[in-house]
């Protein structure tokens, strides 16, 4: 609910009691978020209340479950559903992005959550999907039936809004009651769509409890802890290490942390004739999110050689960047980027006076950088919009290059080079990439994505086997 510039972004399950105290924290100078009390809220109880109610859930076919999901979707994707409107209007303030970029994620984000994805996502992970619903016959000597863990709790990073609902969706789908704490830039998808689930179905109003707190000052408890089959996690190294130490050995730890995403520029796609639209491509690709994403490019590799010179076509990309901003506009920079976008100004500018061949292209309203640097060692600056190009002679020998940050690989982005595709493809794998797709792809994996190299379900339940016996 949203009244006068104030988010409650908090759906807890009925019958639960919400504590009257509310905390408060200020997202933009007219816009606050309100959450329960942490201390005083009564997480036993909560916790098994969901507990107790996954009952229901674990009844309900998945097929009933993929509709209420896929009409909440299409509500998302209606221009006159008031669903819609709030969804935008909370987006822009707490995930600090422009209306036009809220609309481009929630188009993007909501076409991975309809009944025709959801169900061919099932269909891919599962020979037999109903095995989510009983005991299917596997093979001649056993039926088996797929087991989501009774309480599946998400901790969300709020770098990318939406995220939070997909980690939702992947537990709904496995039958599992889901107590979710969103990070603050992806706060109001997942608290309305869990609100919207509950208009659809009461089951989802009794198994769902999605609501923020600061999870820098409070900690769940280790006795609660130990209920949790299943902790998901997204977030930083140092938060993630975190949150393993605070979780029993017992329970599994599904977590995605930081990564960095690489776009490489073959020089096929820098003929005359195509080198502007690469540049639009892959321009759009880095804006999208505002570059916040694991998917989101924040170096390229230009391979020589084309008709057009990396060091020229640098300024083509810098024409589709600036030509994105009155499309598709940067949010509002907090000023601890302010200050990150600064300094890498100052320090392009000294490296400028050396004579180093450093070029930078800034956009008008400064919301926009492209670093053309001849060094070819890897690098990136973890700002909005701010993208290194660097020149390659043969992105084959991308590998190399990119063997210093394989912690942090995961997409890689390819224009150009389709006869080569596969066996570049293939040399990534070897320091870590897990994904290697377009420019145009690269902001929206499908929902059956091997995200960092498994199946999106992975480690969200277990395989039960009911073996023949005989007498």
């Amino acid at each position: 609910m949203m009244s006068n510039g104030v988010f409650d972004a908090y759906q807890l399950p009925d019958e639960s009691e919400c504590p009257e105290r509310l905390n408060s924290v200020n997202v933009s100078e007219d816009f606050s978020v309100r959450y329960p009390n942490f201390r005083a809220l009564n997480k036993d109880a909560l916790v098994k209340l969901l507990i107790e109610n996954n009952v229901a859930i674990k009844s309900m076919p998945v097929s009933e479950i993929i509709q209420a999901i896929g009409r909440v979707s299409e509500r998302l994707m209606d221009k006159d559903d008031p669903l819609r409107y709030e969804a935008l209007d909370v987006m822009v303030p707490t995930a600090g992005i422009s209306p036009q970029m809220a609309e481009t994620i929630l188009a993007g984000m909501s076409a991975g959550w309809t009944e025709k994805t959801l169900t061919e996502l099932v269909e891919r992970e599962f020979t037999n999907p109903k095995v989510l619903d009983s005991f299917q016959r596997i093979d001649s000597g056993r039926s088996q039936m797929v087991y989501g863990f009774t309480l599946n709790l998400t901790v969300g990073s709020g770098t990318v809004p939406g995220v939070g609902v997909t980690a939702l969706i992947r537990a709904l789908l496995l039958k599992s009651s889901i107590l979710m704490k969103p990070g603050l830039g992806d706060v109001a998808l997942p608290v309305l769509f869990a609100r919207a689930l509950g208009e659809e179905n009461e089951v989802f109003r009794k198994c769902l409890a999605v609501f923020y707190w600061d999870g820098a000052k409070e900690r769940i408890e280790r006795k609660t802890l130990e209920k949790v089959g299943v902790v998901v996690a997204y977030g930083s190294d140092d938060s993630i290490r975190s949150i393993r130490d605070q979780v029993p050995r017992k329970t599994d730890v599904v977590s995605y942390s930081h990564r960095l995403g690489v776009g490489l520029v073959g020089r096929e796609a820098l003929s005359e004739d195509k080198a502007r639209e690469t540049a639009q491509e892959v321009a759009m690709s880095i804006a999208t999110f505002d570059q916040r994403g694991c998917v989101s490019p924040q170096v390229l590799y230009v391979e020589q050689g084309g008709q057009v010179a990396p060091e020229d076509w640098v300024q083509v990309l810098a024409s589709g960047m600036e030509e994105l901003e009155e499309q598709l506009p940067a949010g509002v920079l907090s000023q601890e980027e302010t200050i990150g976008v600064q300094q890498i100004h100052a320090a392009i500018g000294l490296k400028q006076l050396g004579g180093t061949g450093v070029q930078i292209y800034k956009g008008t309203r400064k919301s926009w950088a492209v670093i053309f640097e001849p060094e070819i060692v890897l690098k990136w600056s973890d700002c909005r919009r701010v993208i290194y190009v660097k020149p390659i002679t043969d992105l084959m020998t991308a590998k190399t290059v990119l063997a210093p940050g394989g912690d942090y690989l995961q997409t890689v982005a390819i224009a150009g080079a389709s006869s080569r595709k596969e066996n570049i493809a293939t040399s990534l794998t070897q320091i870590g990439v897990t994904r290697v797709t377009s420019f145009q792809q690269a902001p929206w994996p499908k929902p059956w994505w091997h995200h960092d190299g498994r199946s999106v379900f992975q480690g969200l339940f277990e395989l039960i086997d009911l073996e023949d016996v005989v007498d």
